[in-house]
């Protein structure tokens, strides 16, 4: 297929095309990382000088996208407090505090409560009622990727281009490999320099992620879609009879009835809702700071 099959267009071309709101799903139970940090979710737990979670905040200020909705539950309260409570952000992460009083007077930010913690789709659609007819970006906040922010921002400027929903894709680098899982498999095509359609999203197997050929891209959890996404989750929610409602039938669906795209990241990706990942992640902090000074 030729780039001109795409029908580009820009977001000067299409105003109220580019996304305006970020949903970050952050009410999962996260068990496996309470072997880390028991009283902590995991959004919350320290990666450099603030929490994981605000990398996801920055990523949206990053592509001006100033309306936040935070997915939660009653058990994820903290989250709620660090971001609206000074004292509470000043006591945990100190040395955040400045850049989160910036993001607080740039950005609005709102919580949603689910009620049952039944997977990221679920959680997902809580914000339906208020993203309405617009696109919208999704950052699951145990996705970090340096350097950051700035994943955003790239991802926006292929969706405004090709007006097609896209997903980041990231290299499975030594950095990074052990604390990958065996999920965000894809076919893809090159369609233009860093950009690919994706041609099949390959269900998440057991164990960890074993490429089946050198230099395989791996998706991971950044994203913009339309707002077919809403429509999506509520066609195929009566089918998920048993586990977490999670993504991977909607990018399916989506590949069925629109097209998805994926743009490689020059970066380094961790994946720090495991314990060997945020490891990985801290390790790989450590090194670059010491390096910096």
């Amino acid at each position: 297929m030729k780039i001109d099959d795409l029908q580009l267009t820009t977001c000067k071309e299409s105003k109220n095309y580019a996304p305006k709101y970020l949903i970050i799903p952050a009410a999962g139970l996260g068990t496996r990382m309470k072997s880390v940090n028991p009283d902590l979710p995991k959004e919350i737990l320290p990666v450099g000088d603030k929490p994981a979670i605000q990398y996801a905040v920055e990523e949206g200020l990053s592509a001006d996208i100033k309306n936040i909705i935070i997915i939660i539950s009653d058990q994820k309260e903290i989250i709620r407090r660090y971001f609206e409570d000074i004292k509470v952000s000043k006591k945990m992460f100190p040395d955040a505090l400045n850049k989160l009083e910036q993001i607080k007077a740039e950005c609005s930010i709102t919580f949603l409560y689910q009620e049952r913690q039944l997977g990221e789709s679920d959680a997902i659609s809580y914000a339906k009622d208020i993203v309405g007819s617009h696109s919208v970006a999704i950052v699951y906040p145990d996705n970090i990727y340096f350097p950051s922010p700035g994943i955003l921002k790239m991802l926006k400027s292929v969706y405004c281009r090709y007006k097609t929903d896209v997903i980041a894709l990231i290299d499975v680098k030594e950095e990074n490999a052990a604390g990958l899982s065996n999920s965000g498999k894809v076919d893809i095509k090159c369609l233009n320099e860093n950009v690919f359609r994706i041609e099949k999203f390959i269900h998440k197997g057991k164990g960890k992620f074993i490429p089946r050929f050198k230099g395989e891209l791996r998706s991971c959890a950044m994203s913009i879609s339309g707002s077919h996404i809403f429509e999506y989750i509520e066609r195929l929610r009566h089918a998920i009879k048993d586990g977490e409602f999670t993504d991977f039938p909607i990018h399916n669906l989506t590949l069925k009835e629109k097209r998805f795209l994926g743009y490689h990241l020059q970066g380094t990706f961790f994946d720090i809702g495991n314990p060997k990942g945020y490891e990985l992640c801290l390790r790989y902090l450590e090194r670059r700071n010491h390096l910096i000074s």
